[in-house]
């Protein structure tokens, strides 16, 4: 069975140029490449035969200004543009999609929709979690500075009224062993 229809890249490949020259070609020279009902389009031996005609005047040094009005004029080539957007069906052997295909399609599309949108926001995401670290950083850094301070707060107390209570016990020994002498010094002068 011989095809009947053709994608760009089919063209592309059977008249040895890229697709995006084929694309220039139809909006410079005008021409009316039918569509599918996706938007793609669809060549049939009628625009490939302009094509290839097209490349052989472009091989004979016709400019494209050349080349459009030589389109116009012969009758046997496809009519220039009039933009009336004809629709043409792919050929059914090749509609079956199943859900699988399309669900990785899907999957696909809102991956890339997902990683633009956060590429796109990583500046703000970015700004955003960093202020929220560092004033939680911070918030906790005062807090633990706070307990340090009040531990360090409760030892000193308690380093204070050790070195007060072993001064109190120095001054009572310090008192006693005055009055212990003073009662020796009195029996040493007669003193009772």
């Amino acid at each position: 069975m011989e095809k009947t229809h053709y994608t760009i890249s089919e063209v592309a490949k059977e008249v040895n140029v890229d697709p995006h020259v084929l694309r220039y070609w139809e909006e410079e020279l005008s021409l009316d490449i039918p569509r599918n009902s996706l938007g793609h389009r669809i060549y049939s031996k009628k625009e490939l035969a302009l094509i290839r005609q097209v490349i052989q005047w472009k091989e004979e040094g016709f400019t494209l200004k050349e080349i459009e009005s030589k389109c116009h004029s012969v009758p046997s080539l496809p009519a220039p543009a009039s933009h009336n957007n004809q629709i043409l069906q792919y050929p059914s052997e090749k509609a079956t999609v199943t859900d699988d295909f399309k669900m990785q399609q899907f999957k696909k599309i809102l991956g890339r929709i997902v990683s633009e949108a956060i590429q796109e926001n990583s500046n703000e995401l970015t700004t955003g979690i960093a202020s929220t670290v560092a004033t939680n950083v911070t918030k906790e850094l005062d807090y633990l500075f706070r307990e340090k301070e009040e531990a360090d707060e409760k030892r000193f107390r308690h380093l204070d009224e050790t070195i007060r209570s072993y001064q109190r016990a120095r001054q009572e020994t310090a008192a006693a062993q005055i009055t212990e002498n003073k009662s020796k010094n009195r029996h040493i002068f007669g003193k009772k």
